[in-house]
């Protein structure tokens, strides 16, 4: 049985025009629902059941018209709207596209005309959605992406152990997604409180034991009021210990303290205040071998080990690299250009030991973003994988930008514009290959500094906010 087409919403106070082209669209597959009125118009999209997916209005209708509907209309517009009519002035064309309207077809249209309207607004939208789908699945915290059989039981893991208040000690290499791992088992969790991380690592001695246990108001000089350590601000959540294979022996023995009452005691304070926190640690360390030799204490370990949880390294889960570039991509140029990976590059990619995991990954996907020779198109393939390696691009990143098709076809732009293109993609590629040093790329290019300024503004080719010396 064939599935349903797109329910399109037609408003037109004109009888005739409705029965035209309804007529037409059911012939293409579509289907409709009629408006005679603005009015009418709205009790259609408040249709939770089956909502329109486009609206083509007309602009002049009595009482109220098709720019007052537009006005009434969340913004952004909720769906695209193709405006149609035979009347409208070209300030109300205008209007109507700033306000949200896709396109402006003409009565009374010819059928090639209003269905390739249709069909590009369609298509537009249905680029948005997945672009936000894509950004959302990237910026939702924990969520796990990947495609390998490994993820499946991480994902299932997760799924299983995120609703306990079991202590969990996640172990992976640098680079694999361990935070993103421990937001997943938050979010699983339900619980009603924060999702705390601190980077045990990251904080200097001195100030972590303040960070993590807080301070009452005069425990040391600057101590001006009273604050509350991370554990105190993950109450009723989630605290993660990032990096705990770092943290100083004698804070190791406070925090197994903390884990064994659910007391804190702040610097400087005297009394102990109950906390009620899932504790959560993750560390890229072989925390054996240091219990071995002396850096880390072994009832600390027992008493975050009580789940051990190893997130593989990329190398080890090869089915994801691809998957995951697609995900790159989509941040950063968005689903217009979808990726596409030769089977050549693939295998690269694959073969490659990915000493950095993912976060490696996602680098080498955003250096390609820019240096990428066609801006029409996305495609990782044998010069882009040139630019794995130690993060930079190897040899004449220059030669390796520009060499490939014309990025505009020749006959379907001017001399000028063709040029400007080529030109611009030279200079974006030399920018790249100084690490955005403005003065060494108009020395590596053999120009005036002063008037590679000029056709960097001039060509709009972004160059880094703070350039370097």
């Amino acid at each position: 049985m064939p599935r349903p087409g797109p329910r399109i919403l037609l408003v037109d106070d004109d009888p005739s025009v409705l029965e035209a082209v309804s007529g037409l669209l059911r012939d293409e597959g579509y289907r409709t629902v009629v408006a005679e009125s603005a009015a009418v118009a709205r009790r259609h999209l408040a249709d939770e059941r089956d909502p329109p997916a486009l609206v083509l209005l007309d602009i002049r209708m009595p009482r109220e018209s098709g720019l007052d509907l537009l006005r009434s209309l969340p913004q952004p517009l909720p769906l695209p709207v193709v405006v149609l009519s035979g009347e409208a002035s070209i300030s109300d064309t205008v209007a109507a596209l700033k306000l949200g309207a896709t396109d402006f077809v003409e009565k009374p249209p010819t059928p090639e005309r209003l269905l390739t309207a249709l069909r590009n607004a369609l298509a537009l939208a249905n680029l948005a959605e997945e672009r936000e789908r894509l950004l959302l699945e990237l910026a939702t915290p924990g969520q796990i992406i990947g495609a390998s059989a490994a993820m499946e039981d991480l994902r299932r893991i997760v799924a299983r152990v995120g609703p306990s208040a079991t202590t969990v000690l996640i172990a992976g290499e640098t680079g694999t997604g361990k935070e993103r791992v421990a937001r997943a088992l938050h979010l699983a969790s339900g619980r009603a409180g924060r999702f705390v991380a601190v980077n045990c690592a990251a904080i200097p001695s001195a100030l972590l034991e303040s960070e993590l246990f807080g301070y009452e108001r005069g425990a040391f000089s600057g101590a001006q009021a009273r604050h509350a350590g991370r554990i105190e601000q993950a109450q009723g959540g989630t605290l993660l210990l990032d990096e705990v294979g770092d943290m100083p022996l004698e804070l190791q023995a406070k925090l197994l303290r903390v884990i064994e009452t659910r007391e804190v005691e702040r610097l400087g304070g005297t009394a102990s205040t109950p906390v009620e926190v899932r504790i959560l640690a993750s560390t890229h360390r072989d925390l054996p071998a240091a219990i071995r030799d002396g850096h880390f204490r072994q009832d600390l370990y027992y008493r975050l080990n009580v789940f051990p949880l190893v997130v593989p390294p990329l190398r080890a889960r090869p089915d994801d690299i691809v998957p995951l570039a697609r995900a790159f991509a989509a941040e950063l140029v968005g689903p217009h250009l979808p990726l596409t990976v030769t089977p050549e590059a693939e295998a690269a990619l694959c073969a490659y030991a990915w000493p950095g995991n993912v976060r490696e990954l996602r680098n080498f996907v955003e250096r390609w973003s820019l240096l990428r020779p066609d801006e029409r198109a996305f495609v990782i393939d044998a010069v882009a994988v040139r630019l794995l390696g130690d993060g930079g691009p190897p040899g004449n990143v220059i030669g390796s930008a520009i060499a490939g098709p014309s990025p505009m076809p020749l006959g379907e732009h001017t001399l000028r514009e063709m040029v400007e293109a080529y030109e611009r993609r030279v200079l974006q590629a030399a920018l790249d290959q100084m690490q955005g040093n403005v003065a060494s790329a108009a020395r590596l290019l053999k120009v005036d500094r002063g008037n590679l300024h000029r056709r960097l503004r001039a060509l709009r080719v972004s160059a880094p906010p703070k350039e370097r010396a």
